[in-house]
């Protein structure tokens, strides 16, 4: 899908940086020594076969010890399909692990979960001059239809 969405995510796929790894989210984190300063998990809903374990404790223990200093782990929820309930034992179970879990929502409403074990400082200034400087300026109209500071705040649910 990364190839198909070149023109909108600016060949992220050729991007250096970008690792990508196949394979079970829980058995990579469980045994690898590497570490990260960001890990994404975007699994379908927690009550689809195999993909409860994506939403437990020891996974995002595993997820945590794979953190650099100041790493972050952000946690994909659909809103839709998903009760109430189930998001809360979601957000207690991060909580359970990481020192601070800030609550942004996106375009259509789902949630991201961003866990950290520090408190995740946000620099205003920075955020803006990154707002107006390539490839942020399109990515930010194109995913969330904003273009400033405020547009991105507006986004933040909790923290």
């Amino acid at each position: 899908m990364a190839r198909a969405c070149a023109p909108v995510n600016h060949n992220a796929l050729d991007n250096p940086k970008l690792r990508l790894r196949f394979g079970d989210a829980r058995e990579a984190m469980l045994t690898t020594s590497e570490t990260y300063d960001l890990i994404a998990s975007e699994p379908s809903n927690p009550y689809r076969a195999g993909v409860s374990s994506l939403y437990t404790e020891e996974f995002y223990q595993a997820a945590a010890q794979r953190l650099r200093p100041s790493g972050l782990f952000v946690q994909w929820v659909q809103a839709y399909e998903v009760d109430g309930e189930t998001i809360s034992v979601i957000y207690a179970t991060m909580a359970s692990v990481f020192n601070s879990v800030d609550t942004w929502r996106s375009e259509c409403g789902d949630l991201f979960l961003v866990g950290s074990q520090e408190s995740i400082l946000y620099d205003v200034g920075r955020i803006q001059k990154r707002l107006g400087e390539e490839p942020y300026r399109s990515a930010s109209m194109l995913a969330w239809r904003m273009m400033d500071v405020e547009g991105f705040f507006s986004r933040f649910v909790a923290q």
